[in-house]
């Protein structure tokens, strides 16, 4: 199970890396949620986001049932939540398991965007953008920021599969409630796997 698990947080870390990556600093960002349609060489995977106060939480269908992975800025951390076992792993923002690059500097290190003009996708006027990265790990991306959102509602980019699209449609302006943000009651905590060289040894769930 930890294997599948693991292979999850890969995937779905690699999305949110890439969404935080080009994110503008949210500022006074509407709440919004929508639909995430994310279309690769692997086929079509749907799922459902939310973003308040520059907070992040993703609902995907992977295999073996629903997975939610929780970026939560003002705490630092990211949470992946597997609501079929009732348990979630914890881990720093920074951290390379989180994928996750949370320091400005840092993030400008990564890579250099190019501006490209407006255009107008899914009814939202938007700063269509070109990101070079720096580290070869994917190549380049195009990305679309909505000017009021200030937050990518499409993205075209080459990655480790391939050709990858990911849109967010059927955008939908309202009043997110924090609770969306937090880890429900019941949930076991889960040790964050120690990882060698060829190997991958995981510690127990933490009780």
């Amino acid at each position: 199970m930890m294997k599948k698990i693991m292979s999850r947080v890969g995937l779905v870390g690699f999305v949110i890396l890439i969404t935080l990556l080009i994110l503008q600093p949210p500022g006074n960002a509407e709440d919004f949620s929508a639909d995430m349609v994310m279309t690769s060489s692997m086929g079509t995977m749907k799922g459902k986001v939310f973003f308040k106060d520059g907070n992040f939480r993703q609902e995907m269908a992977v295999a073996g049932g629903q997975q939610i992975t929780i970026y939560r800025k003002d705490q630092n951390l990211v949470r992946i939540l597997m609501p079929q076992q009732k348990m979630y792993m914890e881990m720093p923002a920074g951290s390379k398991q989180a994928m996750v690059p949370v320091n400005p500097d840092e993030i400008a290190k990564m890579g250099k965007k190019k501006y490209l003009g407006k255009e107008k996708i899914n009814g939202y006027v938007c700063s269509k953008y070109q990101y070079t990265p720096q580290n070869g790990s994917i190549d380049n991306a195009t990305y679309w920021i909505a000017d009021k959102l200030k937050f990518p509602v499409k993205i075209e980019m080459d990655g480790p599969s391939g050709h990858m699209v990911m849109e967010y449609r059927n955008i939908s302006e309202k009043t997110i409630s924090g609770n969306l943000f937090t880890v429900p009651s019941g949930y076991q905590k889960m040790s964050m796997p120690v990882i060698y060289a060829g190997d991958a040894r995981y510690a127990e769930p933490v009780i």
